[in-house]
Formats: C-alpha cells, structure tokens, sequence
C-alpha cells in the first residue's frame, strides 16, 4: 500500500517527533564540531564577528562590541562565546519553525517541504561555511514576528501594538545594528504588522511607530566604515588570530555593486545561471507557488488590502541580491520571510482537508507529488553561491543533502563511541 503524505495516520505523533529530533540532533552535532574545531568554518563569516565599536561607531559593529566587553571582564574565550551563541540561535529556530507551522503535522508533504526543505532549516548545516554567519538573526527576528501576531491571533490589536513597541522594534534595532541586511527586510514586518490594521488610520498608526527605525538607519549608512577603521581592528584583532574583517568595510556599498557587475557579467556562465534560477524555483519558487496556490482556492484566506498586495513589499527585499554575491544565503532569507507571512494566514481546514481528498484520489498525481517530495529533500542543496560560482565553476545544487548527513551522522557516532567511549573495530576500506 502506497504512502499517504497527504492525510492523518496513526504514526503522525511519532513521525513529527522524530523530525524534531533530527533537526535538534544535526544542529547539536555541529556545534560540538565546531565548537571542538573538528571542521574549518569559513574564515570571513567567523572573522566578521568580531568587527566592534573600538575604532568607532561601524556598522555591524555590536555583536562583536558585546563580545569583547565580556572578554574583558569575563574573559571568555572567542570560539566557546559564539559557538554557545549561535547553537542557541539555530534551537530557537526550530522551535520557532515548529511553533508557527506546527499546524501542518498532520499535512505530512507540506511539512516534510518546510522541515526538511534545504532553503530552510538545513540550508546552514547543509554549507557549514556559513555557521557563523549573521543571517540567523535576521530570520529569528521574522520568525518571532510571526509567532507573536499567532499567538495574538490576530486581533488584539492593542495588545499586539505594545509587542511591537516593547519586543519587535527593540529586537529589529539590534538586528540593525549587528547586520545591515535588517533594512532590506523591514518591509516584511511592516507587512505583518499592517494585519492588524483594518482601517486607514490603524495602518498609519503602525507605520508611525516604525519611524523610530530611522535613527539605526540613519546611523548604518553615515558610519559605513573607512580604510582608517579597517586597518585599526585588523590591528586590535590581532590577539585573537584574526588576520582581516570583512574587507566590504573598506568600500562600502559601492564595493558591493562593483561585485554584482563583475561576477554576474563578465564571469557569467550559463550552467551558472541555470543552477541559480533552479535554486530559486526550488527555494522560494515552491514556496509561493505551493501557497499562492491556496489563497487562490481561498484555503489561505487574505484578511486586508495590505495583505492582498503582500507581493509589492517583497520588492524591496529584492536588494539584497544586488548587494551580496552569495546567492543562497539571499535565496534562504527570501524564503523564510515568505513563509513567514503564509504562516500568518488564517486556514479553512475544510478546504485543506478536501483538497487532500482529491489529491488522495488521484493516483497519478499523488505519485508525482511523492516523487517530487523525495527529490525535493534527497537530491539537491543549497549552497553559498546557489550554484552561481563564476565562470562556469564545478559547484553544483544537484548533490545528495540528507543522504550526505546520514552518513556525516553515522561516521560521527562511531568515531565518538570509538574515542570516548569504546575502542571499536577497525574498519578498512
């Protein structure tokens, strides 16, 4: 008998259960690798860190400034400081991840296309280059927005407007302050936020509050960063074997539209192109197609204007492949934001549950779709450059994700039992 990834079954419980303890086991195991330096993680990300406020008042400059006022009272050590933290940020990722669409255990395809997508969760496990990269806080920040105004449900617009002042914009300041990419992303949150907002006044009066993220923007772009800034932290760095922060502090923005020029026209390649345009539809692509799918069939029910036209205030977010070359990590942030919002639509389990009716019925489809769920999380990731390397370069997106962790997975353990535990059998290959 055929699999049913479309209705309940008496394995739902466990079967989520054991997703969760993958998701927690595989973020656990990196940070003990990590953390033990068992693996080499990319030097710019981990460098960037430590970019802080010694030189001056810089951008991305607060996370690293933090850390090293605990170093100097605390004397904590670089590696165990930002391993801690960011092993903490990808568990509340999950936890964020199954508390907004938690609903959709009992859909298994959807929630195997959400939890197990490799734009998603595992997008960092899958490039462990980017571990320490920033942009996990960035998507805690849409993740918790969503979770919020769930669990507000919607309507207590009053409750919700205390939320923002008092947990969202201090929260959206911070992330400012520790990434520029925050900016480029507030659209969505305005977009959220103006749920709430069932008449003119109610949106401006929203709007009126995100005013106050002016000052942080304001701030990012005057103290963009200088060769005189540069040079000192690669000097007060050195102490902590650091050789260079990110050199995009020396030029700016203009530095980074300099890079979109030369890497996607003069290296252009076109299997490079075809690898990026195939991790967008993959990544974000599915996404929206899968859930405008379901506001068209008014199984997601769009409750405002504002909500209706939520694809004009994606536009803005479109920057970011402007300003940054590694297209994964961009193709990764649009797609949690876009779920993000789906998440907050309210769902006619009626409609949802006779379209799982027809699909059960329909054999040739069902097929389709389950052959495409296991392609989907078996046989293409992510990575860096979402296959966009330059000149035709030998990355590729179609290379085994889930598989290649099992097997990470499994020599793992044994080499764990066999050091610290037991002394196990050679193996010779």
């Amino acid at each position: 008998m055929m699999i049913d990834f479309f209705n309940k079954t008496n394995f739902n419980s466990l079967f989520f259960k054991l997703v969760i303890f993958f998701l927690i086991s595989i973020s656990s195991i990196y940070f003990y690798v990590i953390f033990n330096n068992l693996i080499n993680t990319s030097s710019y990300a981990y460098n960037e860190l430590f970019i802080n406020y010694q030189a001056g008042f810089i951008r991305r400059g607060l996370l690293g400034e933090i850390f090293w006022q605990l170093h100097e009272i605390f004397f904590i050590k670089p590696l165990t400081f930002f391993s801690y933290l960011f092993f903490i940020l990808y568990l509340t990722q999950i936890y964020l991840f199954i508390s907004i669409y938690k609903f959709y255990k009992s859909y298994n395809f959807i929630f195997l296309l959400i939890f197990f997508s490799p734009a998603l969760i595992l997008f960092t496990f899958y490039e462990p280059n980017l571990y320490f990269i920033k942009d996990v806080i960035v998507k805690l920040t849409i993740l918790l927005h969503a979770y919020i105004i769930i669990i507000r449900n919607k309507k207590k617009i009053d409750i919700y407007i205390k939320d923002l002042k008092i947990i969202i914009l201090p929260i959206l300041t911070i992330s400012i302050l520790i990434h520029e990419y925050q900016v480029i992303f507030l659209s969505i949150h305005i977009l959220l936020s103006l749920t709430f907002a069932n008449t003119k006044s109610e949106a401006i009066k929203i709007l009126k509050i995100y005013l106050i993220l002016v000052i942080p923007i304001i701030l990012i772009l005057i103290f963009i960063g200088n060769l005189l800034q540069y040079e000192s932290l690669n000097l007060i760095l050195k102490k902590f074997d650091i050789t260079s922060v990110h050199p995009q502090l020396l030029g700016g923005f203009y530095k980074a539209v300099g890079g979109f020029y030369k890497w996607h026209f003069y290296y252009f390649g076109y299997k490079d192109f075809i690898q990026l345009l195939s991790s967008l539809f993959l990544g974000v692509g599915v996404f929206f197609f899968l859930f405008h799918y379901f506001i068209e069939k008014n199984i997601l029910e769009l409750t405002n204007y504002y909500q209706k036209n939520y694809l004009y205030f994606f536009i803005p977010t479109l920057l970011c492949f402007l300003l940054a070359l590694d297209h994964g990590r961009n193709i990764s942030l649009l797609s949690t934001h876009l779920i993000s919002f789906y998440a907050i639509l309210k769902i006619d389990i009626k409609k949802l549950d006779n379209l799982r009716k027809k699909i059960n019925s329909n054999f040739l489809l069902k097929c389709f779709l389950i052959i495409f769920l296991f392609f989907y999380i078996f046989m293409w990731r992510l990575d860096q450059m979402a296959g966009f390397g330059g000149a035709e370069q030998i990355n590729t997106i179609f290379q085994s994700s889930i598989f290649a962790e099992i097997i990470k997975l499994i020599k793992f353990i044994y080499a764990y039992i066999d050091l610290n535990i037991i002394n196990l059998p050679n193996i010779n290959l």
